[in-house]
């Protein structure tokens, strides 16, 4: 096994153990094709693509790119902003919650794997309806730089 495996899974982990009572989104690409059930309050990781950087001789180096989604349903009650304003705040702290977690390999236990960890976008809150459902979510891209040995 190479260490993006080790990554990712202590990626996962990392964000299961910050968000105990979230749901896990089957598929973070395309959110309309998760159950309801799961949109309600819930996080995904996308893997996204990745470049090669030059670092030291005999070494591969990735600085691959992931972005995780924050979804929350957004129940719409006549002329009352309040509901709204609560799920803006809390994909807001969630973001805040990553960003607090995610600025150091050492914090996700992984500083063995990772050269380096950057965040690089934190999108602001959007909306996405799904036949009579809103959702707002929210997304942070981060960049991790992985660096093998080459045999």
């Amino acid at each position: 096994m190479s260490k993006i495996t080790d990554v990712y899974e202590a990626i996962i982990d990392q964000i299961g153990t910050l968000y105990p009572t979230k749901a896990r989104l089957h598929n973070p690409y395309n959110v309309e094709e998760n159950p309801d059930i799961i949109r309600k309050d819930s996080w995904g990781l996308k893997v996204e693509s990745a470049s090669r950087e030059e670092t030291e001789f005999c070494n591969l180096s990735l600085n691959r790119t992931f972005t995780i989604i924050f979804l929350k349903q957004f129940v719409s009650l006549a002329g009352k902003e309040d509901g709204f304003d609560a799920v803006t705040l809390s994909i807001l702290e969630d973001q805040q919650t990553f960003c607090n977690t995610f600025y150091s390999p050492t914090e996700i236990g992984e500083q063995a794997n990772i050269d380096r960890i950057e965040i690089s976008n934190i999108s602001g809150i959007q909306e996405v309806v799904t036949g009579e459902k809103k959702y707002l979510f929210g997304e942070i891209t981060f960049n991790i730089l992985i660096s093998e040995l080459i045999n």
